[in-house]
């Protein structure tokens, strides 16, 4: 366990982003971005990844965006947490250690910019996240370890009934 808390903030570090060549590819997706029509993550999940447990939750759409909230852990110990937000742009997180102390700097998160998208799937440099019905989705997450290998970790997650 101790062993994955150490490396996994140095392998996310090295997770793989889009250039700003890409921005002008935004520009070009077909139709329009309509943040309601992912709402199918809504919810809370639970899955797998990193070789522990991960649990997400995502509120509904107000003002173009969706908040979510992500939490890594193993063998009962809390590993990292993250505060996301989701908009036509892509993503944007933050990565905070159990005690919540952050890991990117104050003003810094991470930036995953918006590539494609259907009703059905979400793809954004780095990061894709894919509805398989309405209480099954996966997540790939690109990454870069300390070797330069990129690796695809898949989180396979399924929605809790309440």
């Amino acid at each position: 366990m101790k062993n994955v808390s150490i490396q996994l903030p140095a392998l996310l570090t090295f997770l793989i982003f889009t250039s700003s060549e890409n921005l002008a590819q935004q520009n070009n997706l077909a139709g329009s971005f309509v943040i309601e029509n992912y709402e199918w993550l809504v919810g809370s999940w639970v899955g797998d990844g990193f070789g522990g447990h991960s649990e997400e939750i995502w509120t509904a759409p107000v003002d173009g965006t969706m908040m979510g909230m992500y939490r890594h852990h193993n063998d009962g110990e809390i590993v990292f947490y993250e505060f996301l937000l989701l908009d036509e742009t892509g993503l944007r997180l933050k990565h905070f250690n159990p005690d919540i102390t952050g890991w990117e700097e104050k003003d810094d998160f991470m930036i995953f910019e918006m590539i494609s998208y259907t009703k059905d799937k979400l793809e954004m440099k780095g990061l894709v996240f894919e509805r398989i019905s309405d209480t099954e989705m996966e997540i790939r997450l690109k990454m870069k370890d300390n070797a330069g290998e990129v690796r695809t970790e898949i989180f396979s997650m399924k929605k809790k009934s309440h």
